[in-house]
């Protein structure tokens, strides 16, 4: 997953790519209330789906490309690398 948005909901952000964006936006267009994305949760390059309440996103903006192991200081992974 090439994460070039930070997906801010209300309780964190994370990082997701161009495709990923386009599901929330539709979403949010087609007043959905649910919206299955895939997530790198472990940020190793394995995604699984997760089910997004549409409600508790904040925005969705663009960022600089980053390096493989930078990440935005505001952005948390689920599970620390080590």
């Amino acid at each position: 997953m090439a994460a070039s948005y930070s997906l801010i909901l209300s309780k964190g952000t994370h990082l997701v790519d161009e495709r990923t964006r386009g599901l929330i936006v539709d979403a949010i267009a087609k007043g959905e209330p649910l919206v299955d994305i895939p997530v790198d949760r472990y940020h190793d390059g394995t995604t699984t789906v997760a089910t997004v309440v549409v409600a508790h996103v904040i925005a969705l903006f663009p960022h600089d490309a980053l390096d493989a192991d930078d990440m935005p200081s505001n952005v948390t992974p689920l599970v620390r690398r080590t």
